[in-house]
């Protein structure tokens, strides 16, 4: 794994298994995209047992929206 990822430039950081809290940032992200999946399916009154292709068409979206982190270069393109 170290060396696939040194080799596509990505950082990575390990946390503890099962314990969440370690992972704040990640644990927040995921709340976010819930909340905007059940709030994107209540306002097209769709049903709920769509929320796994809600879910991966909001990460889609967050991937192709610029952040104050990156310069001038979307999630998707780092």
């Amino acid at each position: 794994m170290d060396l696939f990822c040194r080799k596509n430039e990505i950082i990575y950081k390990t946390t503890n298994p099962y314990l969440p809290e370690q992972n704040g940032i990640a644990e927040h992200a995921i709340a976010i995209f819930f909340e905007i999946v059940h709030y994107m399916l209540y306002m097209a009154s769709v049903d709920l047992c769509y929320w796994g292709e809600a879910f991966i068409y909001i990460v889609y979206i967050c991937l192709l929206t610029a952040t104050s982190d990156l310069k001038n270069i979307v999630p998707h393109k780092a």
